[in-house]
């Protein structure tokens, strides 16, 4: 057998973590080590024994073996926790396409002086509601009874709890977890975003008190290392935050809980751009602890695989003691337009809205968009204003200025066309900000907020937001898609969706699940009190199926049609697909390039008739911050005809161009 060399990480705290060294394996512990295990290893001048991770294993030495020292033992052939996330780095790295150093600073936590901002989301979360203690439905019972004997039965598995909004998941988590700490293990618990961190602090810490660690976006690095370290010495039993607190080092984890599972926030947008769901399992099996993914509108993926049995199906389908599901009504906006009705808000909304008013009740309004109008138009010619270095029009707001969301840029609204010169110029669309406005001339006697990314901003935002509506201090909240994401207000009993079909066409396979998904967790937030909820849904496709599902409340029809679709297409989780993203300053260079790697890539996989390659073409926004962009998308019955393709991609460099990839590898058909 060759020599083989071992890369050693020797401080995997510290920021500079892509700093490697290569030691030469003993032997006798070639068949030991693996990816994660920690060595002790001489270090510097006086060859001082110092701990040390393996991050990668080869038979090429990366420097002259003469000056390379040996690994000197192993102190346990246990993986501890490092060793463990070390171990979960590599999977991701090849699973999703990274390098190793990018997988390590993914899930690694780092240390950092500590500047004290957490404070605020406690005593938010705290101040923001006293839910009471329910008993738990004979139908919710039996979900935690059956969770308690796979407990028993030491069986660890991946549960999907597809329950209908308001039907109680919560209280199956709180009591998933107490049978969990019981036990003596640790839970993590995943949130979409730190809007939903208030509320679900409160009703955890109302269970657990102080032995619940928060981790949120707005920490600075050392007070998330804080809340890691509790993790690790086991001075608290449950984690709560968003996608990076999947990586807190926990000294005895055995439940992974992912709400609202379904949400594109558990998506990373940056290499490697893994999703959540999959690694929580990966790491779940790792760490031999079960996984309980949970959602009113579960991913196609999730609930295909939960259909062929590879995890495990509860289902709520009513909500408990009874109380019944929203009203929900659908408004053709075409047929307000030929009744001479050009408002924003309908006829049978604004007659809700005033009857909520007089009751005393709240009412929410969503809008999945942000800004006054979506773009300026000139109505004389049809030119769009558009951002100069990114590919999208400019967004109007209400104080005059016109704005990129991507790259940021900002100008003033024109006075005249610069095409045509024209002065019949202006704002067209709907945005937060113009539906407030128009809330607020109807119905001056309101008192509104409003919710979107604008207005949250500011650190604690989110909190005084929610707090304030929660409190009564505001009859209507108006805002995006942030405002229907898990928050329970009991005196909501009307939610409005002012254009039900604006997400329902963009250029993504997702569309119409993405807007199904949106509808029915708006649908949910009506309701949730004594009283019975309306809903009204204001579309100018009533006709569309995701949209009429939606309305009904009807999961499964709208999956089986939404599964035809995607087999139809070969898209996943029927496919496997990757995109292959490539931007680069100059075009012309960047046509010839993409072109090239497509061509050499279809030669390279033409025995392999389970792969399709789609392109390249321009990317659906072409240009991003003077970088233009080109895609190419291939598909793949299997997983590794697709990390094939991944390797024959990662072989193409070039100077001016990067390339980077996607891939969804979740195959349920």
């Amino acid at each position: 057998m060759s020599q083989r060399y071992a890369d050693i990480i020797i401080d995997i705290s510290h920021e500079a973590i892509d700093r490697t060294f290569q030691y030469i394996i003993p032997e006798d512990m070639e068949e030991m080590l693996e990816i994660g295990m920690q060595v002790q290893v001489p270090f510097g001048q006086s060859n001082r024994l110092r701990k040390g991770y393996i991050i990668g294993i080869t038979d090429i030495p990366a420097y002259d073996i003469q000056k390379m020292k040996t690994i000197a033992k192993i102190p346990d052939k246990s993986i501890p926790i490092e060793g463990k996330l070390i171990k979960l780095a590599g999977w991701m790295k090849e699973t999703y396409g990274s390098t190793m150093f990018a997988a390590l600073k993914t899930v690694m936590p780092v240390k950092e002086k500590i500047r004290k901002t957490a404070a605020r989301v406690h005593e938010i979360a705290y101040e923001i509601t006293k839910a009471p203690v329910q008993v738990l439905s004979p139908i919710q019972q039996s979900i935690v009874d059956e969770y308690i004997d796979d407990i028993e039965k030491n069986i660890n598995r991946t549960y999907l709890l597809h329950g209908v909004t308001g039907s109680g998941k919560t209280e199956i988590y709180i009591e998933c977890i107490k049978e969990t700490i019981k036990n003596g293990g640790q839970a993590i618990v995943l949130i979409p975003e730190i809007g939903l961190t208030y509320q679900n602090v409160a009703r955890f810490k109302q269970h657990f008190g102080e032995r619940v660690a928060i981790i949120n976006s707005k920490q600075s690095k050392g007070e998330k290392y804080q809340e890691f370290t509790k993790a690790k010495n086991h001075e608290v039993d449950v984690i709560i935050g968003p996608r990076s607190a999947l990586f807190t080092p926990c000294e005895n984890l055995k439940l992974i809980i992912i709400d609202e599972e379904h949400d594109s926030a558990y998506k990373s947008d940056q290499t490697p751009k893994y999703h959540a769901r999959e690694t929580a399992v990966e790491r779940a099996r790792l760490e031999e602890a079960s996984v309980i993914l949970g959602s009113a509108t579960p991913t196609m993926e999730s609930y295909s695989l939960a259909k062929l049995g590879a995890y495990k199906l509860w289902e709520l389908p009513v909500r408990p003691d009874g109380m019944d599901m929203s009203e929900v009504s659908i408004v053709d906006l075409r047929e307000e337009l030929r009744l001479g009705n050009r408002s924003i808000i309908s006829k049978e909304l604004y007659d809700m809205i005033e009857d909520r008013l007089n009751k005393k009740e709240q009412i929410m309004l969503f809008i999945n968009r942000r800004g006054y109008n979506s773009f300026v138009s000139c109505r004389e010619c049809g030119e769009v204003i558009k951002c100069p270095k990114c590919d999208v029009s400019l967004s109007l707001h209400n104080n005059g200025f016109m704005m990129c969301h991507y790259c940021g840029h900002i100008e003033r609204h024109p006075k005249q066309c610069p095409k045509c010169t024209s002065k019949l110029i202006g704002g067209f669309g709907t945005g937060t900000e113009k539906v407030e406005a128009e809330i607020n001339k109807l119905f001056p006697q309101a008192k509104t907020l409003r919710m979107d990314k604008d207005t949250t901003l500011r650190k604690g935002a989110h909190g005084d937001i929610l707090a304030k509506f929660l409190n009564h201090e505001a009859d209507i909240l108006i805002g995006t898609q942030m405002i229907v994401k898990g928050h329970d207000f009991a005196n909501v009993t009307l939610v409005g969706i002012i254009l039900a079909d604006m997400s329902l066409f963009a250029n993504d396979y997702m569309a119409g699940e993405r807007t199904f998904d949106l509808l029915t967790q708006a649908a949910g937030r009506a309701g949730r009190g004594e009283q019975r909820g309306n809903v009204i849904i204001q579309t100018y496709q009533p006709e569309h199926y995701a949209i009429a599902a939606a309305a009904k409340q009807d999961y499964e029809g709208f999956f089986d049609m939404e599964m035809s679709y995607r087999k139809l297409l070969g898209y996943p989780p029927v496919y496997n697909m990757m995109v292959v993203l490539m931007t680069g300053p100059d075009y012309d260079e960047l046509v010839l390039f993409s072109e090239k790697i497509s061509t050499e890539i279809k030669f390279a996989c033409a025995d392999m008739n389970k792969i399709k390659i789609i392109g390249p073409g321009d990317a659906s926004i072409s240009k991003m911050n003077d970088q233009f962009r080109r895609v190419i998308y291939i598909k793949s019955k299997t997983l590794q005809g697709l990390k094939y393709t991944r390797d024959k991609v990662e072989e193409y460099k070039h100077e001016n161009i990067s390339i980077t990839v996607d891939i969804n590898p979740v195959m349920a058909y």
